[in-house]
């Protein structure tokens, strides 16, 4: 678990980072055909925020074809940098680094 923590800490300290970033990562890491993660931006008057939604359907989940409640890690997590002002992760980062850490692990 520590080796996903700290490949997400170092992927979310780069200032360029988004949500395509962070799914292509957790594809990475899943070695599954296709992508299970899914982004969806919303534009604000003050920038954007990108949401990642992972589905985790283990060899027997719905979404899979089976019978067992699918898996997903759900959170409302604080902000992973505050752009332009700062660069790179701030204090907030520690939920998002937690709950992409444990969809990456499992």
């Amino acid at each position: 678990m520590l080796k996903y923590v700290l490949d997400i800490v170092e992927l979310l300290d780069d200032p360029q980072v988004n949500g395509k970033t962070v799914a292509e990562y957790l594809d990475s890491v899943s070695g599954a055909e296709g992508s299970s993660a899914q982004v969806t931006t919303v534009n604000g008057e003050r920038g954007s925020t990108d949401f990642v939604m992972v589905r985790i359907p283990g060899a027997q989940g719905r979404t899979s074809g089976g019978s067992a409640r699918t898996l997903g890690v759900v959170g409302r997590l604080g902000g992973i940098g505050a752009r332009p002002e700062v660069t790179g992760m701030v204090s907030d980062a520690d939920g998002a680094v937690s709950a992409i850490a444990t969809a990456a692990k499992l």
